[in-house]
């Protein structure tokens, strides 16, 4: 919802986004395709040359066997990384009023 948020609001209004691709990391999605959305992210990372990610939950052994997943889920950062040759991540905290 959040990335929803900002694309409708922020970035649609003053850059193109038609030609964008969007892949669900959340831990359902990788857990229902079996980590395909994963690998298919990152391909398109080496595609297209860059990505922009929404942060990502690595969860526990408790936290998947609460969300009912079929196994535990790797970091997705990782995953990117290894893709990547090691190219880092890079982060920045997005300071919001109020939230």
């Amino acid at each position: 919802y959040t990335m929803q948020l900002i694309l409708e609001r922020w970035v649609k209004p003053v850059i193109e986004t038609s030609q964008w691709e969007f892949y669900d990391l959340s831990c359902k999605a990788r857990d229902q395709s079996g980590d395909k959305v994963l690998r298919d992210a990152v391909e398109a990372g080496n595609r297209i040359g860059a990505i922009f990610k929404e942060p990502t939950v690595t969860p526990s052994k408790e936290q998947s066997k609460s969300m009912g997943l079929m196994k535990p889920l790797g970091s997705p950062n990782g995953a990117m990384r290894k893709g990547w040759n090691g190219i880092t991540i890079s982060r920045d905290t997005i300071h919001i009023p109020g939230i």
